[in-house]
Order: C-alpha cells, then sequence, then structure tokens
C-alpha cells in the first residue's frame, strides 16, 4: 500500500476520533448540569448513560483505529496492543503508556456492568478519564499538525 493510502486511512481514523471527542465534550457538559446524583431521574440517568458509552466508542477509536493506523502510516510493526499504547508515550501523547490501559480496562468494565449502582460507582472515574481523554486527543491533533499528515483535522 502506498503511503497516499494509509496516509488517507489514518485522516478518516483521526477525523472519526475527533467526531467523538466532540460528542464527548457535550457529555461531559450534560453531566456536569446533574446537581443531585443521589436522586436521579431517567434522563439524568440517561445522560449518564451515554457519556459513558461516548466515553468507551472514543477509547475504542483511538487504541484500534487511530493509533494503529498512525503505526501503520509511520511503518510501525503493530501487531500487539501493549506496543501501540507504549509508542503513543514515545510520542509523548499521554505522560505514562499505563494510563492508555487503564482507560481501556475502564471501557471493559463498563462493558460488563449492568447495575445501575455500581456504573455510578464508575461515574467519577469516568468524567476524570474522559477529561484525559480529551487532553490526549489535543496531543495528537498537535502532532498530526506538525509532522502535516492531514490536510484538514475537523473536516
Amino acid at each position: 500500500m502506498k503511503v497516499e493510502e494509509r496516509r488517507e486511512i489514518f485522516c478518516e481514523n483521526l477525523k472519526l476520533f475527533n467526531k467523538s471527542i466532540f460528542w464527548l465534550k457535550r457529555s461531559l457538559q450534560r453531566v456536569k448540569s446533574i446537581e443531585n446524583f443521589e436522586k436521579l431521574t431517567e434522563e439524568q440517568l440517561e445522560i449518564i448513560e451515554t457519556l459513558m458509552n461516548r466515553y468507551s466508542r472514543a477509547i475504542d477509536i483511538l487504541i484500534n483505529k487511530v493509533l494503529r493506523s498512525l503505526d501503520y502510516l509511520e511503518l510501525e510493526e503493530s501487531s500487539r496492543k501493549l506496543d501501540i499504547v507504549i509508542r503513543a508515550e514515545k510520542r509523548g501523547f499521554v505522560r505514562d503508556y499505563n494510563i492508555l490501559i487503564e482507560m481501556k480496562d475502564l471501557r471493559n468494565e463498563l462493558a460488563h456492568e449492568y447495575l445501575e449502582e455500581r456504573l455510578m460507582d464508575r461515574l467519577e472515574e469516568v468524567i476524570s478519564k474522559s477529561r484525559e481523554l480529551v487532553e490526549i486527543a489535543d496531543e495528537i491533533n498537535r502532532y498530526v499538525q506538525k509532522f502535516r499528515y492531514c490536510k484538514r483535522l475537523t473536516e
């Protein structure tokens, strides 16, 4: 595959990731408006569930699409997810690659939690990790601009 084709795949994945981050930020704002987490309405529960779903989707896109296709673009071997997240640290996207592992573990836990009460126990962590994910997105976009991989990031 030619470099231009690899670049196109990466840029499409980045565009998808940036869109997921846009919606994640919207969910963070909506959750911030909830005042009482002790007595939640059905609508408020849906807002929280939407945040958790958007967080999960964004972390999946980051690791499985963006970081993997960036490795492909830069001709790195990307057979193991551990190698992919270690290179994310080397590129400066995170201060410690274990952050990405924790984010992925949280995503996996959320996918298997069905009881409302147990999901609520994870809410603060989801909010915190979502904010970190937004910062990671900013770092990736700066990196992409520096190397001029994509013409327009928000197209």
